[in-house]
């Protein structure tokens, strides 16, 4: 089956091959104005009121036909190749590695998406490694999504799990939009979207990351303990007035955590026969989350004051003051994820596909945490000095952009 096979080629292929999945047991007709917020289609069962059914693909072959892109895509009059292939096959190489191995991931990706000879190589390993796979399929006749109402389509685990969709109608009103969180395709007969749409209402995004914490604020140094009065005889000091001691220092504030990287946007297939309106599409990598602030240093105690005067006895000197504590460093903000590549095939369509990939935006650095301030000398007879200042932290790095992803209308690439 080719990739550009419409809706009711691939529910006759699913009915074929995979007669006990359940396709047709879920709602037939959906409009996401019934789930307030959203509708969630997840690759886990769970996590939306609509549950998947399960596809067991038996190999990465079967497993491209339904949700990848189609080699003839690419070639001659077609794409060129884009994924990032992995280093040539080595079965001395890859003999015992896990599933999730960089190259094996490297592989699978491009012979799903790209021109699966460019990895024939690795086939026999992929179907040993990575198969039998089951995949989340949502299914039925037709789908509307509703303005501030998106289809969101994700895999909790944030693993990338694929989701298929496959409805003979999907229409997407003006406000709505089709959010993809994972690998996922979207196969139908007819898409249906606002005429002259301006506005975004398929996206393609990785995950934002969080924010680093923020460091801790040094301790305040500790206060020096005052001298002792001096002891007076009738006509003389018997015992002088003993100095007071020094404050301690403050502790430094410490460092800001860095922001989390953003999440990289995953490849999305999307195949409607014919396309009444405009589609809008953005793929764009999460942006990366922002260092958190560096602590505050903290303050040197001050020093305590001399013992008092007496008749006899001169006052004490003072203690001096503590240094402040450096100020913690801002942490580095996270780099944005790198956008994925998103493929729009279809027969017919009414108006030009509007697309833009991007990757996503660094995160800040984080502000420097303040000096500790200096802690005054004590009072006496001579004055206890006064401690240093500390210095301030240093502000953190912005976090790199992520590499934008493409975006291919019937194989040619818009960015």
């Amino acid at each position: 089956m080719s990739q550009t096979e419409n809706f009711a080629a691939v529910l006759e292929w699913l009915t074929a091959h995979h007669p006990d999945a359940g396709v047709g047991a879920q709602p037939q007709t959906l409009t996401t104005a019934d789930y307030p917020g959203g509708l969630v289609f997840s690759s886990q069962p769970g996590n939306g009121p609509v549950e998947p059914v399960y596809l067991l693909f038996k190999n990465i072959q079967e497993m491209k036909a339904i949700g990848g892109v189609s080699d003839h895509e690419y070639g001659a009059d077609g794409m060129d190749e884009h994924h990032p292939l992995p280093a040539p096959f080595s079965a001395e190489r890859l003999q015992g590695a896990e599933g999730s191995h960089a190259d094996i991931c490297a592989a699978f990706r491009a012979y799903i998406y790209g021109n699966s000879a460019q990895v024939k190589d690795y086939e026999a390993i992929l179907n040993e490694k990575r198969f039998p796979m089951r995949v989340a399929l949502y299914a039925g006749e037709d789908i509307t999504v509703t303005a501030n109402n998106p289809l969101i389509v994700e895999d909790k685990g944030n693993h990338g799990d694929p989701v298929v969709l496959t409805y003979r109608n999907v229409t997407v009103e003006r406000g709505g939009r089709i959010i993809f969180k994972t690998n996922g395709a979207i196969r139908s007969e007819k898409m249906i979207l606002a005429e002259n749409s301006k506005e975004i209402n398929i996206e393609n995004r990785g995950g934002n990351g969080s924010d680093g914490a923020s460091g801790r604020s040094g301790n305040d140094g500790a206060l020096g303990v005052a001298g002792s009065s001096g002891v007076d005889n009738k006509n003389s000091c018997a015992s002088q007035a003993t100095s007071g001691t020094a404050g301690g220092h403050g502790t430094a504030g410490t460092d800001g955590a860095q922001g989390v990287n953003g999440g990289v946007a995953h490849d999305v297939s999307v195949v409607p026969g014919e396309v009444v309106g405009k589609i809008v599409v953005l793929s764009q990598g999460g942006d990366g989350g922002n260092g958190g602030n560096g602590g505050n240093g903290g303050g040197g105690g001050n020093g305590g004051s001399g013992g008092a005067s007496t008749k006899q006895c001169g006052a004490g000197n003072g203690g001096d003051g503590g240094d402040g504590g450096k100020g913690g460093n801002g942490g580095n903000g996270g780099n944005g994820g790198d956008g994925g590549n998103v493929y729009i095939t279809y027969t017919h369509s009414t108006e030009t596909i509007k697309a833009t990939a991007l990757g996503g935006k660094g995160g800040s650095g984080g502000a420097a945490g303040a000096a500790g301030a200096a802690g005054s000398g004590g009072s006496g007879s001579t004055a206890g000095s006064s401690g240093k200042s500390g210095a301030a932290g240093n502000l953190g790095n912005s976090g790199q952009s992520g590499k934008a992803g493409k975006v291919f209308i019937n194989g040619v690439p818009q960015i």
